[in-house]
């Protein structure tokens, strides 16, 4: 195989496990949203409620939101200590089911953005998934230089690709109406008080950008596969072809006449006259032999030496 093809599987292979690390550390930590809350714009009727009232204090602090919590890094958060439904003492759970008998009426951008979260989630675990099956494939192929593993290493990183694209597709799919459709949910941007809204600065973590990387890496992986089947494939054919060029050195495969004819032993029972108009010589071997890289082989009789072809 041509050190085209290696140089793309080895380059393949090292992006590999760089790109698994990007896209499970961006899946499993909280810093995909940040909300920064200055608190020195809030009113004092606001910094008031960001200690007291358990239905409005999460959104008056700083916090990080990932896939599957809502953190509070801070030290100010003070509601925290009587908070319910708490996750490690400074989360909260991301909701993904619909709410069910609640006081305040699910609308349908608030169903919509439910769903958004939830293939956000599920297309990030396809991409996971295919990620891990296109570095196995990509293992068999350092054993086995055979193209179709290649390209099935290819293909699976390219779901990889896509699924993380369209994961983060979802997400800001789900962030849009949050900020600009669902209304009369404390939680989200349109139901929050003028000062809150001047407050707060909303950006991306580390977490989002890991998902891109993630996703360009996996992208130049399946490249780097694909290319390398091409490289294999050409390297084959050229391969067969130069072994078909040699054979056609050897000869024709076909009969070429013969400028004498050659003759077996002598044999008493054909006539002077010949065989079917040939000269007399006994057991007629015929004009015609084939060219091949085999030799003839001499059989000695007395004096003469007889030919015949093996």
């Amino acid at each position: 195989m041509g050190s085209c093809a290696t140089g793309l599987i080895v380059l393949a292979t090292i992006l590999g496990p760089i790109t698994l690390i990007f896209l499970a550390v961006s899946f499993g930590t909280d810093n995909w949203l940040i909300y920064n809350v200055d608190s020195t714009k809030l009113t004092a009727a606001e910094k008031g409620e960001r200690n007291t009232d358990q239905a409005k204090a999460r959104y008056y602090h700083t916090r990080a939101r990932g896939l599957f919590r809502e953190c509070y890094p801070g030290n100010d958060t003070q509601f925290l200590d009587t908070a319910q439904n708490k996750v490690d003492g400074y989360c909260f759970n991301v909701v993904y089911e619909l709410p069910e008998n609640t006081a305040i009426s699910a609308s349908e951008n608030y169903i919509a953005r439910i769903h958004l979260l939830r293939s956000f989630l599920a297309f990030y675990i396809i991409a996971l998934v295919f990620f891990i099956l296109a570095y196995i494939f990509g293992l068999v192929l350092c054993c086995w230089r055979v193209s179709r593993w290649a390209y099935t290493a290819g293909l699976c990183a390219y779901i990889a690709a896509f699924s993380t694209a369209a994961a983060i597709a979802f997400f800001h799919g789900a962030e849009y109406l949050e900020r600009n459709k669902i209304e009369g949910r404390p939680e989200f941007y349109q139901s929050w008080t003028s000062t809150l809204k001047d407050a707060t600065t909303r950006s991306y973590g580390w977490s989002y950008a890991l998902g891109w990387v993630g996703m360009i890496l996996a992208a130049f992986t399946a490249t780097f596969y694909s290319l390398a089947g091409c490289y294999i494939t050409s390297d084959r054919y050229e391969d067969s072809r130069e072994i078909m060029e040699k054979r056609s050195h050897y000869g024709r495969d076909y009969p070429m006449p013969m400028h004498e004819p050659v003759y077996a032993v002598e044999d008493p029972y054909y006539s002077q006259k010949g065989y079917y108009g040939y000269p007399r010589g006994g057991g007629y071997v015929g004009p015609y032999v084939y060219e091949r890289p085999v030799p003839a082989v001499a059989y000695p009789s007395g004096h003469d030496w007889q030919f015949r072809e093996v």
